[in-house]
């Protein structure tokens, strides 16, 4: 009875649960075929979309597969195609769409492009980041001149400025934001220009110059120049061939206003977004320096962008003095303006502040964080400098130190004539200078002068500076890391063991790395000895070892081959081994001389790549050479060659390796000829006189050839010890060079402290016995 109660009371609770539920089925079964007609209907329309998309063709129905296995495969679906390599631009600049602020095209002739167009680039291509002369009836022959000329063949003068455009738009569209257009016979002052410029937005389409003197005219002059943007020249481009057509004037200025008039509908300005365009002319009778004088103070003339109708290419250079001595002006009031703010301001700055530096506004001087920073003065008098390192006492003021002390000098006397002219300059009593790397090079002078009125001696103290300016950076030729690098490795019989070494090393640095590189083995074969196959090769272990590892890396980047060069007596110089081996590179060849003690590394290969830039750098890197095995304590630093100062030290007197292009050996080698013959053949080397040579292939760069040369510290490339013997080779070398071997056997023994333990060892043994 309980049982059959509380049954009874759960389907009570539940009933309403139940009757829902019911409800809810008989709805879905009643909506069924009408939701069953909705799809059909759907279906048949998406049916039509993708008809639609596969024009037409009938199709079945896409039924999608959801794979979940990463690694499933199925012959059935489609393998995508290869990526294809993206191809990014050689610069970021490209990429970013980043371009140069300002081209100058100057119309020129062939008769004026020797007189006006070499002033106008002497007096504006330092201002301006492109400068171009175009001129007619010449085509591409050489006018001798140092300048960069466009000329073009055929001589129709309507249509010389579109033919301009022509050039520009294939070659410099896409490089510049602005182009300014201008005749010879004007002078152009580039700083205005360019300040123009610089302070208009690139978005806004410039088409600015002088209007003609007809207030109703929408031209602007070409005599007074006309500045151009980018996007009004690409519009100019498109409407060549209209303007091309339509081109009756007598004059440039109408054909070319016309033309950009009906490419863009905007006609000319003066004046856009706060910067005025003023230009002068100067009268046809006009003596420009008594007009300067006349006129020069007038603001017409002072703010002009160009001065045209320049009659005489002399005018150009007293014009651009004129302007320069105005910017100095300018210059001297900013400075001026700003010292007298800075001191106005001064009494309301911080209570805490730092000390008042001079001259006002300056850097001030470097704090030393702990005593290794402090900057040592170095002092002199009117002949010597004083210690001007650890290993001189004294040091002749000569050269780049006598030009930098007498230049303050004549400054400090230069202004106290100006302020005292009654002391006539005697001498220097001494001095104080100091290099800071944050402000510039101060200086500490005393100078000696008789005072004209009293006839006495006295001296009068200066303090001067030579303040760091703002730094410019040097254009510099396009370098990759991955020009291949040819090490060239001189061998004779007593280094076998050692270049053995190094060809070991040069298969795990170079070879098992997939480095760019060829090894070139310069095999020198004593007198009387052979390499062919009836005599014993001296050699042969090197060029197994070199045949075994080119052919176990035969897929890498490096290589390793040799060549072989019979001796007379004696060594063959350094040119003479160079010579024999340039028969065998091209120009575009990267060079390297190398040494058997060396130990290389991928970051120095890079350097040498970076650093050696054809018909511009050759590259000498300093090397980590040790000190003598006896006086280094620390013998687990010496094994693993480690860089520091107990283990070994940079080699300044080092010149054994050297980086340069072939085609710049060549060169430089030609210069020389004369001096030092060529060796072309084995034969020659009867010709070779390395005793009587007093200066290497570093020195051949430093004296023959305008190639820059790049001396650096390189701890990537380190070098084993070896003895520097001065004594058996003294009578071949000049004094110089003696002297130079004798530093360098010096400094390579060790520290001063490590040879000082051996001293003291040595004499505590002698007195032990």
């Amino acid at each position: 009875m309980i049982t059959l109660k509380s049954l009874i009371i759960h389907s009570r609770q539940s009933s309403s649960v139940i009757i829902g539920l019911c409800i809810g089925i008989a709805i879905s079964i009643i909506q069924t075929p009408f939701i069953e007609d909705d799809c059909t209907r759907f279906d048949q329309f998406s049916g039509k979309l993708r008809d639609l998309r596969s024009d037409g063709t009938a199709e079945e129905d896409y039924e999608p597969k959801l794979i979940i296995d990463n690694n499933y495969n199925n012959e059935n679906v489609p393998k995508s195609s290869k990526a294809q390599k993206i191809l990014r631009p050689r610069y970021y600049s490209t990429e970013l769409g980043i371009r140069e602020k300002l081209l100058v095209a100057v119309i020129s002739s062939k008769e004026t492009i020797g007189s006006f167009g070499i002033a106008i680039n002497k007096t504006l291509h330092h201002h301006v980041d492109k400068l171009i002369f175009f001129i007619d009836g010449i085509g591409s022959q050489k006018l001798g001149l140092d300048i960069p000329v466009v000329g073009f063949k055929d001589t129709k003068p309507l249509i010389k400025i579109f033919r301009v455009f022509s050039y520009l738009s294939e070659n410099y569209i896409n490089e510049y934001d602005y182009f300014l257009v201008v005749s010879d016979h004007t002078y152009v002052n580039g700083r205005k220009i360019y300040d123009i410029v610089q302070h208009i937005s690139i978005s806004e389409h410039v088409h600015m110059g002088k209007l003609m003197e007809n207030p109703e005219s929408f031209y602007c002059s070409v005599d007074s120049g006309i500045i151009l943007s980018h996007s009004i020249l690409q519009a100019v481009i498109s409407k060549l061939n209209w303007c091309t057509r339509n081109t009756y004037s007598e004059t440039d200025t109408d054909n070319l206003g016309r033309c950009i008039l009906h490419a863009t509908d905007k006609p000319c300005f003066s004046s856009l977004q706060g910067q005025q365009y003023v230009s002068y002319r100067l009268r046809d009778d006009a003596e420009v320096e008594s007009h300067l004088q006349l006129i020069g103070t007038s603001s017409l003339v002072r703010e002009a962008a160009t001065v045209s109708n320049v009659a005489e290419a002399s005018d150009m250079y007293i014009l651009h003095k004129f302007y320069l001595q105005e910017e100095l002006k300018r210059v001297d009031s900013s400075i001026s303006k700003a010292r007298n703010e800075i001191s106005r301001v001064r009494p309301y700055s911080p209570r805490k502040k730092a000390e008042e530096t001079w001259p006002v506004g300056s850097a001030p001087a470097h704090r030393p964080a702990t005593r290794f920073d402090i900057i040592r003065w170095d002092t002199f008098n009117g002949t010597h400098i004083f210690y001007p390192d650890d290993f001189h006492n004294t040091r002749p003021v000569a050269g780049a130190d006598l030009l930098d002390i007498m230049g303050v000098v004549n400054a400090s006397i230069l202004y106290i004539t100006k302020t005292r002219g009654n002391l006539e300059y005697r001498g220097i009593e001494y001095g104080h200078r100091r290099l800071d790397p944050t402000r510039g090079v101060d200086y500490l002078l005393s100078l000696i002068f008789r005072d004209n009125t009293s006839g006495q001696t006295v001296t009068r103290k200066f303090e001067a500076t030579r303040p760091l300016t703002e730094p410019e950076m040097i254009p510099m030729p396009y370098v990759t890391e991955n020009t291949r690098v040819t090490l060239v490795l001189p061998v004779i019989q007593a280094d076998i063991i050692k270049a053995t070494e190094f060809i070991n090393r040069y298969e795990v640095e170079c070879m098992e790395k997939g480095e760019h590189t060829f090894l070139l083995l310069v095999l020198l074969y004593s007198p009387g000895t052979g390499s062919g196959e009836d005599s014993v090769d001296e050699f042969k272990m090197l060029k197994d070892l070199a045949l075994k590892y080119t052919r176990k890396h035969h897929d890498s980047g490096s290589k390793i081959g040799w060549m072989t060069v019979h001796m007379l007596q004696q060594k063959p110089s350094d040119f003479a081994i160079m010579d024999l081996v340039m028969k065998k590179f091209q120009e575009e060849t990267l060079i390297l001389m190398t040494k058997h003690l060396a130990h290389l590394s991928n970051d120095f290969l890079n350097r040498v790549r970076m650093n050696t830039i054809l018909n511009w750098q050759v590259f000498s890197p300093v090397p980590f050479t040790q000190y003598h095995p006896s006086t280094v304590d620390e013998k687990i630093s010496y094994q693993k060659l480690d860089v520091s100062r107990t283990v070994g030290h940079f080699d300044r007197y080092n010149f054994d390796h050297l980086s340069f292009y072939a085609g710049d050996y060549v060169t430089a080698r030609s210069a020389a000829a004369e001096t030092i013959p060529h060796i072309r053949v084995e034969g020659d080397l009867k010709l070779d006189r390395p005793e009587e040579y007093d200066f290497n292939i570093y020195g051949l760069f430093l004296r023959v050839s305008n190639l820059h040369v790049l001396r650096a510290a390189e701890p990537s490339l380190k070098l084993e010890y070896q003895d520097v013997d001065c004594t058996n080779i003294i009578k071949h070398l000049s004094e110089q060079q003696h002297a130079t071997c004798l530093l360098q056997q010096g400094s390579s023994l060790g520290l001063r402290s490590q040879l000082s333990k051996l001293i003291l060892r040595y004499l505590r043994g002698e007195k032990e016995q």
